[in-house]
C-alpha cells in the first residue's frame, strides 16, 4: 500500500476540509441531522423499534429485494472503488425504507473492533440481540431476531449462519490495525483493499451462511458491518481524505473512478454521498459527530508511552507527529493491562473469486496485517 509520510496539523486539516468542501460540495447543507449509534448503546425502546421494523421489511419483501439488489450488482461493487460510495447509498435506502414504517428508525453499527479478539463471544451474538450460529445440519439460526425465519431470496431456505473454521471464529483486525490504515493510507485506491480485504472480509466469511454468500443482505448483520464500515471510511475521509476517489471504477464503466462517476444500480453520482450532513446523507456517527474530533485519547496515549519512536513513526504517523509523542525520549515499560495482539483471520481463496478480487491485492493487504501485528508483539504492546 502506499503510504504518506507527512501529518497535516489538526488546524490545517481543517482548513483543507472546509476549503474542499466548498469547493466540491454542491449540495445543500441537511436542516437537521440523527445519530447512528453502536447497537449495544440502544435504548431498549430504540431495540423495540428496530425490530418491529425489521419483522414489518421481511414480512413485506424487502430483506428479499435488498438481497436481490446485491446479489445482482455484486461483481460491480466489489473490488473496486464503487465499493464504499455504493454500500453508504445501499444502507442509507434501506435506513431509509425502514423510517417509512416507523420515524424512530435508525441504523446502528456493530463496533466489530471492539469484540475482535474473541468475535464468538460477542454480547451482539446474543439471543437478546442478533443471535448466533445456526445449527446443524442445516445451519438455521433459531434465537435473535430473526430467529425462525424463512428467506424467500435466492429460494426459499431457513434464515441461516455457519460459523467459518468449523465453528471457531478466528479473530477479527483489531482497533489500532484500522487506526494504523486510517493515519497512514491516503489513497482511496489503497484504503479500498486495505479494509475490504481485511475487516470487511473476515466479517463476511466467519459469520458465514447467508453471510458468507452475494445475497448477505438477507442477515441483518450485514446492515451493520457496512454501516460501521462506512464509519471508519467517514474517520478516514476526516483525516485529510474528503474528497479522496480514485483507482478503479467497475468494469460495466471502466477506466479510473471519479467523483461524477455514476454509482451501479442508483444511476447518482459518487459525489453526491461523500460528505455527512449533505444532500440526503442527514446522518453521523455516535463515535464521530460531524463536528471533527480529535483520535481517542486514552489510546494515543497508550501508542505513544508504548512504542518506539521508529515504530510509532512508521505505523501511526499523525500519533508520532502530536506534541505528547515529540516530548518522549523512551518507551516506558509495556502497559501490563490487555494481551498481545493477535494474528487476524485469513481470507478464503473461494470467497476472493467470489469478490473478483485480485489475489495479489488480498496478499498485499495480509502482508501488511501480518507486519503491523509483528512490530506490536516485538514491541510488547498489549491491546
Amino acid at each position: 500500500m502506499k503510504l504518506f509520510s507527512s501529518a497535516l496539523s489538526a488546524a490545517a486539516i481543517g482548513i483543507a476540509l472546509l476549503s474542499g468542501a466548498q469547493a466540491q460540495q454542491n449540495q445543500p447543507a441537511c436542516s437537521s441531522v440523527y445519530t447512528r449509534k453502536e447497537i449495544l448503546s440502544l435504548t431498549s425502546y430504540e431495540w423495540s423499534v428496530i425490530k418491529a421494523v425489521l419483522s414489518a421489511m421481511q414480512r413485506d419483501g424487502w430483506f428479499r429485494w435488498f438481497s436481490y439488489v446485491h446479489n445482482t450488482q455484486f461483481s460491480q461493487i466489489h473490488g473496486n472503488s464503487q465499493f464504499f460510495p455504493f454500500h453508504r447509498r445501499f444502507v442509507y435506502e434501506w435506513e431509509s425504507v425502514g423510517r417509512r414504517y416507523h420515524q424512530d428508525y435508525i441504523q446502528p453499527y456493530w463496533d466489530e473492533m471492539r469484540d475482535y479478539r474473541t468475535p464468538a463471544t460477542s454480547q451482539v451474538l446474543t439471543p437478546n440481540w442478533v443471535g448466533g450460529n445456526g445449527v446443524s445440519p442445516n445451519w438455521c439460526v433459531q434465537n435473535g431476531n430473526q430467529a425462525g425465519w424463512t428467506m424467500t431470496y435466492p429460494s426459499s431456505h431457513c434464515f441461516q449462519r455457519q460459523y467459518g473454521n468449523n465453528g471457531n471464529l478466528g479473530s477479527w483486525y483489531s482497533p489500532e490495525y484500522i487506526n494504523s490504515m486510517v493515519q497512514r493510507v491516503s489513497s482511496m485506491a489503497d484504503f479500498r483493499p486495505g479494509i475490504e480485504y481485511s475487516l470487511h472480509g473476515v466479517v463476511h466469511i466467519n459469520i458465514g451462511g447467508d453471510m458468507y454468500r452475494g445475497y448477505s443482505p438477507n442477515d441483518w448483520i450485514f446492515m451493520l458491518h457496512h454501516a460501521n464500515l462506512d464509519r471508519l471510511w467517514w474517520q478516514w475521509q476526516n483525516n485529510g481524505n474528503m474528497w479522496t476517489m480514485d483507482g478503479p471504477n467497475n468494469s460495466n464503466a471502466g477506466g479510473n473512478i471519479s467523483l461524477d462517476s455514476a454509482m451501479p444500480q442508483f444511476g447518482e453520482s459518487v459525489r453526491s454521498v461523500m460528505q455527512l450532513g449533505y444532500g440526503n446523507m442527514c446522518y453521523q456517527y455516535a463515535s464521530n459527530p460531524l463536528t471533527r474530533r480529535d483520535l481517542d485519547s486514552s489510546t494515543t496515549q497508550k501508542l505513544v508511552s508504548v512504542l518506539p519512536k521508529d515504530v510509532l513513526a512508521k505505523w501511526f504517523p499523525k500519533t508520532a507527529k502530536l506534541p505528547s509523542a515529540q516530548s518522549i525520549i523512551a518507551p516506558q515499560k509495556p502497559v501490563d493491562s490487555g494481551s498481545l495482539i493477535p494474528y487476524p483471520s485469513k481470507i478464503t481463496k473461494d470467497w476472493i473469486e467470489m469478490h473478483y478480487a485480485n489475489p495479489d491485492e488480498v496478499a498485499v493487504v495480509e502482508k501488511d496485517a501480518t507486519s503491523f501485528v509483528d512490530a506490536m508483539r516485538k514491541a510488547g504492546y498489549k491491546s
